[in-house]
């Protein structure tokens, strides 16, 4: 599990860095790497459902820990929201030259995240389809094997009824 605290001080770390080129006079483009780490370590931030990935890897947490864990990422993504705020506003109003680049790069982000999640999602469709082609023909390999020993014991059954049958007539012989 990532660092709330790291992921944190890292996302910060890129927004200062994103302020100072822009008071610098430089271009977006030059601010990629720290636009780029903002938005990873947001992410991160994010994608941490705290109690529950701790309990799961851990079941003897305490509460005092998954409330500790809980309280840093809860005030971490707030913090996190609001230089998110101040790199947008950074983004739109003091660049010229790149109108629209955030507006750009949330579209484009929401069109990934929705591909990928479209993708998660026919991926798990096509292997429910699998598993119940499986048991489908598993089925299908029971119920053939159940009615080749219903033949098997019919055939039989008829058999020792119809030399039962043969034998009550001819006894004397």
């Amino acid at each position: 599990m990532i660092e709330v605290a790291v992921a944190f001080a890292a996302a910060e770390a890129a927004v200062a860095g994103v302020k100072q080129a822009i008071a610098l006079g430089k271009e977006i483009q030059e601010c990629y790497h720290d636009i780029s780490t903002f938005f990873e370590k947001q992410a991160e931030i994010k994608s941490v459902a705290v109690v529950d990935n701790v309990a799961k890897k851990n079941p003897n947490i305490t509460l005092s820990q998954a409330t500790k864990q809980a309280l840093d990422a809860t005030f971490a993504s707030r913090k996190l929201y609001r230089l998110e705020v101040e790199l947008r506003e950074l983004l739109i109003y003091n660049n010229s030259g790149e109108t629209g680049l955030y507006e750009e790069m949330c579209a484009r982000r929401d069109a990934i995240v929705a591909a990928a999640k479209e993708q998660a999602e026919e991926e798990a469709r096509l292997e429910r389809m699998r598993l119940r082609e499986i048991a489908r023909r598993r089925a299908e390999r029971i119920q053939l094997i159940q009615n080749i020993i219903a033949a098997v014991v019919g055939t039989a059954c008829a058999t020792a009824i119809l030399y039962f049958i043969y034998s009550m007539f001819h006894w004397r012989e």
